[in-house]
């Protein structure tokens, strides 16, 4: 099994496209989200996928603080994993912000999404910081993450309790790969 991670080129972009739906429909169970009245899982009233797609645009439109990361298996599309960087990071003193990550169940329980992981943050050096939903809903994820994370740095990551400011209560790792 071939697993890569690789930025997403702007003539590629419809592939994130096409799983950044099946990524919002995969953790509304874990938010307690329904769909609008369209169908659609977005908070606005957004009537179809292609303008909510619209809204994943913005990470090709600033190309040195927006990284947006196709994981594919054996050259098919298999998740995505979108890094941000400042301003684009929730809490200070951190340099990579891992916004979104996301692997089709197709291709997982297999290491496809620990070994992306671990290639996403070999791209880059430095303090690294993601979360997740601290609930009980949630916890198979809360497991990958630490597994994922001792693995990766030998145990030198933090947890802790935090806030977002636009989702809320969250649980927060951190890690410095440098």
């Amino acid at each position: 099994m071939n697993i890569e991670v690789r930025l997403c080129p702007k003539e590629q972009s419809f592939i994130l496209h096409n799983i950044y739906p099946l990524y919002l429909h995969d953790i509304a169970e874990i938010w307690g989200v329904r769909p609008n009245r369209f169908g659609v899982f977005e908070k606005e009233d957004v009537p179809t996928l292609s303008e909510q797609s619209r809204q994943l645009d913005v990470w090709w439109e600033q190309p040195s603080v927006l990284f947006p990361y196709l994981i594919s298996v054996d050259n098919i599309a298999a998740g995505l994993a979108l890094v941000a960087t400042t301003p684009y990071i929730p809490s200070p003193n951190i340099q990579y912000y891992l916004n979104d990550f996301f692997v089709l169940r197709t291709f997982r329980r297999q290491g496809v999404a620990q070994r992306a992981a671990e290639l996403v943050f070999d791209h880059f050096q430095g303090a690294w910081e993601l979360q997740t939903n601290p609930t009980e809903r949630n916890m198979s994820t809360q497991i990958f993450w630490r597994k994922t994370l001792n693995t990766y740095t030998g145990g030198r990551y933090t947890e802790h309790d935090g806030v977002h400011p636009e989702k809320g209560d969250m649980l927060v790792f951190r890690f410095n790969n440098k």
